[in-house]
């Protein structure tokens, strides 16, 4: 709710494209520079406790934009900085949270685990966007950011009450700059590991691109009311998608199945480019949601039945930090590119103007910005086509035995 409402607030009050991803680059970036660095603190101290001096430093900072936004001194740059620390705390949470599911679940769940493991997010992606638009008309931005801080002291309580043993290290402890490097080392030894961190973050560029616009592309023709319904309904697909694979648990073939999710993911965005219909990309968004989760499972699954548990925190924030890294760069080019280069093309009397593609995607604003949509959908398209001539990537089940016991 807090990430949708702020990007609505400085979007309303710049109206740039620009200004409104920075909002997403500094929620991701710092975590993502840092993540090598926690990953060696999960895999030295209790996962839990980790997962709780996170919720603890992000939820501080939750409540200091709400102090500052209450004293009238809330500025948009107060709002980088502020997410940005948060982002920091964030930076043991995922790592911690991957690696705890490995230590608590068998192998044969361990499909259906992670398909549960996104249950939660997909959850807080359907209510979210509706309750932000309506409670910012009710309860205004710093009532928001009040429930906010409420839910980090829930999150605390839930996590104090799950046991966890912190797992005996082996030989003695090295410095921790060393130990944050052996993630890496792990899995540039593995080709088909490196495969898969390769497509991840191919993927999370056409993601970055697609979440950074679809907003400011709904609202060149609808209302905020009307882009709260179409996400809520796009994040159906989201749910719809945990609630598959925690029930199914993924098929036995997991990279097959991810490579056929992630064709379908391509075919989904190079739709919702096409038109200013809401029925249209309401109707994309869903298949577009859809596949994320059914990817993120398989690619999860593979990762956690590959690794040491004593290793899965390097290794998991390492792949995230260079998985995820992409995402920002494609926030940070999608305002720039959005804005100053294909929106101007797709205006009257712009460059694309009486050309066959405007009558496919239309001329407007927003028309320039879905029109990089339908380019990001087709390099998913390529990207799926690549990986799956990948020998090594296609056959990364076979060549990597199973390390957590049954």
């Amino acid at each position: 709710m807090t990430s949708f409402a702020l990007g609505i607030w400085v979007y309303q009050r710049t109206g740039s494209i620009t200004r409104f991803a920075l909002i997403s680059v500094c929620v991701m970036l710092p975590g993502i520079v840092i993540s090598p660095l926690a990953g060696a603190l999960v895999d030295r101290f209790n996962r839990r406790t980790m997962m709780v001096l996170s919720d603890i430093g992000a939820g501080c900072t939750s409540l200091i934009l709400a102090v500052l936004f209450f004293a009238g001194k809330l500025t948009i740059w107060e709002i980088y900085v502020l997410v940005s620390v948060g982002s920091l705390a964030g930076a043991l949470r995922m790592p911690s949270y991957m690696a705890l599911l490995s230590q608590l679940v068998p192998m044969k769940h361990i499909g259906r685990a992670s398909g549960m493991m996104q249950l939660g997010p997909a959850a807080a992606q359907v209510l979210s966007p509706v309750l932000a638009a309506s409670l910012l008309g009710k309860i205004g931005f710093p009532g928001i950011i009040a429930i906010d801080f409420v839910s980090f002291l829930f999150a605390i309580g839930t996590l104090s009450m799950i046991p966890v043993p912190t797992l005996s290290q082996k030989g003695p402890q090295r410095p921790i700059l060393k130990e944050a490097s052996d993630g890496w080392t792990y899995i540039v030894e593995r080709p088909g590991l490196v495969g898969l961190l390769i497509f991840a973050a191919s993927i999370n560029i056409t993601y970055g691109f697609a979440q950074t616009l679809f907003t400011p592309i709904i609202l060149s023709f609808a209302s905020t009311a009307v882009l709260g319904t179409i996400m809520s309904v796009g994040a159906l697909g989201f749910l719809s998608g945990s609630l598959l694979m925690s029930t199914w648990g993924g098929p036995k073939r997991r990279v097959q199945s991810m490579l056929g999710f992630a064709f379908l993911y391509g075919i989904a965005l190079i739709v919702g480019g096409l038109q200013a219909s809401a029925v249209l990309i309401t109707t994309s968004l869903f298949v577009f949601f859809f596949q994320i989760p059914s990817i993120n499972s398989c690619s999860q699954a593979i990762w956690q039945t590959k690794i040491p548990l004593e290793m899965q925190g390097r290794v998991f924030s390492t792949r995230m930090m260079i998985a995820w890294s992409s995402g920002p760069l494609a926030i940070l080019l999608a305002g720039p590119l959005a804005d100053r280069f294909f929106g101007p093309m797709f205006l009257d009397r712009g460059l694309m103007a009486g050309t066959w593609l405007v009558k496919i995607i239309g001329f407007g604003p927003g028309r320039g910005a879905a029109f990089l949509v339908v380019l990001n959908g087709i390099l998913a398209l390529a990207v799926t086509m690549g990986c799956y001539f990948n020998r090594h990537l296609r056959r990364v089940e076979d060549e990597l035995p199973d390390v957590i016991p049954v």
